[in-house]
């Protein structure tokens, strides 16, 4: 982990030189202190529901007051306490994290992993995110602990580590043996780093090959044209009709890429550290200008909270080590930053402004997950470099296509849009927005207008999803107009130039009613002419020209099929 200090520091230092005369130099000290009071507020809320004399498997776990038990990724939350811990001199903090860890004996398992939770998921992949949780807490501030518990707590490492190498279908990109798959992606990305830092720290050089095997391998899983990290789903070797691969924005920018950044840094790997700098590129075009995460069409987009991802980290850290040569990283940060301040209440962090807006209880996992990620950023050197307050999506660019996730962004005055025919999938059909689908617009005002989600709203991944008692909830296919693209494209954008902005003003798409598994419901449909790009008097029109009584006729059938998810297409 030094490495990474060390390199970030050397960036620093090559890039100062490119600072143009006359262009101010920006201290990045008001960004650490938001992040830090931001953090205590989040600690100290988290440390209120730490159970202490109750029973021996209750005392040190950290209760959820929306999901009424002790999730098991809460050992995550021991890096920001050993951080307040070494930063204040509160032993609070420091004895807090040692019942913590202790209370995580429930969740560890024999064979050194520790499961996703207690009686709901014996899932143990997760076990290099806790692991990376835990290898930072001693690493950095492993001073603070007496002998016993810094030794107990590398033994547990170790062990961790060892199970990772052990598991290649939960790390590997290369299929193996009986594996019929290969995971999800952001486990590859994560175990880059996790093996290359335990690998150092008990001087085992199995640990950092194979470290070097998986980046190695995972150079090959970046999109030709973009550079999107791809692999957030089973489908990966073929293309859809559409020419996608499955990518999830969450996920790439709250885990993968961060711990891609961290691993290429530790061992100089120079190549790497371009296609993670590309990509991450390309990720930030997808930030609002409010902070927020622009996810509407991920694979995994059902986990989205419009700050980030429900259990994914954050980006803060992985995108500060590379921001030397990229103040605009900087400025995200800074954004996103205030995006989780209004968006904490209580303490805690919620999943949106409209779950607070509810009266739905907070969800911890929103909060541990991002202070674990926002100490990761704090416990990298400052930077200094030049100050740039301009995010890609704050220009009114008109329109900019993403030929491999076949989506196009659109930027018009006081509008953000987000149009997406991106067709893969997850591991169950109707997971996000396609088709054609306008999956989120976005108005520097109001904010959000409407946000697409899931064609019927379900518990996907029900034990790390916050469940929900409302009576009345919309699912996908009352939020969002699907459109199916003809075989040349829709024409808001060059298909072939991969951006433009000129003011085409009118698209035109034929389309036809599906339900989510794109079966037609009905014998005959009308057209759709289309969508105004000028949103000022932007408007929908069902049939050729103008709304007909047919086309009348075809909006209740339409209304009367909401139920079972269907949605133009």
């Amino acid at each position: 982990m030094r490495n990474i200090v060390f390199i970030v520091i050397a960036f620093v230092l090559s890039f100062s030189g490119r600072v143009c005369a006359g262009n101010p130099v920006y201290s990045d000290n008001s960004l650490r202190n938001d992040a830090e009071k931001l953090l205590v507020e989040w600690v100290d809320a988290l440390l209120t529901y730490q159970c202490e004399g109750l029973h021996p498997s209750l005392d040190g776990g950290i209760l959820c007051p929306a999901c009424a038990r002790i999730h098991g990724r809460i050992g995550d939350t021991v890096l920001p306490l050993m951080y307040l811990a070494d930063k204040t001199g509160n032993d609070k903090y420091l004895l807090a994290a040692k019942k913590l860890m202790k209370w995580m004996e429930n969740v560890h398992r024999p064979d050194g992993s520790w499961m996703n939770d207690v009686h709901v998921s014996d899932w143990s992949g997760t076990t290099v995110f806790a692991a990376i949780a835990l290898y930072e807490a001693v690493h950095y501030h492993g001073h603070l602990l007496d002998d016993s518990t810094r030794n107990h707590w590398k033994e547990q490492l170790l062990e961790a580590g060892e199970f990772m190498m052990k598991n290649p279908q939960m790390y590997s990109r290369r299929m193996q043996g009986s594996m019929k798959r290969l995971n999800n992606v952001n486990y590859s990305a994560s175990v880059t780093y996790a093996l290359q830092a335990l690998g150092e720290m008990f001087d085992r050089p199995d640990f950092k090959e194979e470290a070097r095997i998986v980046a190695s391998d995972l150079k090959k899983f970046f999109t030709a044209n973009d550079s999107f990290l791809y692999g957030e789903g089973p489908k990966i070797w073929t293309p859809t009709k559409n020419g996608c691969l499955p990518v999830d924005l969450g996920y790439n920018v709250e885990e993968s890429l961060p711990n891609l950044a961290y691993y290429a840094l530790m061992v100089n790997d120079r190549e790497l550290l371009s296609i993670v700098e590309r990509s991450m590129n390309t990720h930030l075009e997808f930030m609002l200008p409010d902070g927020a995460w622009d996810n509407s069409w991920g694979t995994r987009s059902f986990k989205w909270t419009y700050w980030g991802g429900r259990t994914s980290d954050g980006f803060m850290g992985g995108y500060y080590a590379m921001a030397a040569h990229h103040p605009e990283y900087l400025e995200a940060i800074r954004r996103n930053i205030q995006l989780l301040k209004k968006s904490t209440d209580d303490g805690l962090l919620h999943a949106g402004r409209d779950y607070r807006a509810s009266g739905i209880p907070a969800c911890i996992h929103h909060t541990f997950g991002h202070a674990k990620a926002l100490t990761a950023f704090l416990e990298l050197p400052p930077v200094k470099t030049q100050q740039y307050k301009a995010l890609p999506r704050d220009n009114a660019y008109g329109v900019k296509y993403f030929r491999d996730i076949r989506t196009w962004l659109v930027a018009e005055g006081p509008w953000r849009s987000t149009c997406t025919g991106f067709d893969a999938e997850y591991k169950v059909k109707g997971t996000h927005p396609m088709g054609g689908a306008v999956s989120l617009l976005w108005h520097e005002q109001a904010g959000p207008v409407f946000a697409a989600t899931t064609n019927r709203y379900a518990l996907i991944e029900a034990p790390n999803m916050q469940s929900n008692s409302r009576k009345y909830i919309m699912s996908g296919d009352r939020k969002s107009t699907r459109l199916n693209y003809p075989s040349g494209g829709c024409r808001p954008a060059d298909s072939d130039s991969g951006s433009d902005s000129r003011n085409v003003g009118l698209c035109v798409f034929p389309t036809g009613l599906v339900d989510r598994n794109g079966t037609l419901p009905f014998d005959r449909l009308p057209g759709f002419t289309g969508y105004r790009r000028a949103f000022g008097s932007c408007g929908y029109y069902a049939g050729r020209h103008a709304p007909s009584e047919k086309g009348r006729r075809v909006g209740g059938s339409l209304r009367e099929r909401q139920d079972e998810g269907c949605s133009y297409r």
